[in-house]
């Protein structure tokens, strides 16, 4: 997967955290983040098929997008590897009843 994108992209750790979802006969509306440098990338997306399945449209904030060029990376590479990653299944899901719960 990495091999089609330049070098200094191969190294870059980004961890997709689904917040929440929203399941569809069709498709599935799904929120979350992931980091770049220490900084938070909130995002939504559509993933057609199911989490997992053979399409995802993700959008963030034209802030964000921003910022991302301000780092040195192509924000449409690295909106292509967090889609790679939603297909793939490489996520973490966060379960609503731990999130809420109090410690």
């Amino acid at each position: 997967m990495l091999n089609e994108y330049p070098e200094k992209y191969h190294n870059l750790d980004l961890n997709i955290n689904i917040k929440n979802v929203v399941e569809g006969s069709v498709a599935s509306k799904l929120s979350g983040f992931f980091f770049i440098n220490d900084m938070k990338f909130v995002f939504k997306a559509l993933a057609f098929g199911r989490i997992g399945g053979h399409n995802v449209n993700i959008k963030i904030s034209k802030t964000k997008y921003d910022q991302i060029k301000k780092l040195g990376y192509d924000p449409e590479i690295i909106l292509q590897i967090v889609q790679r990653k939603i297909i793939e299944g490489e996520i973490t899901i966060f379960d609503p009843r731990e999130v809420n719960k109090k410690i």
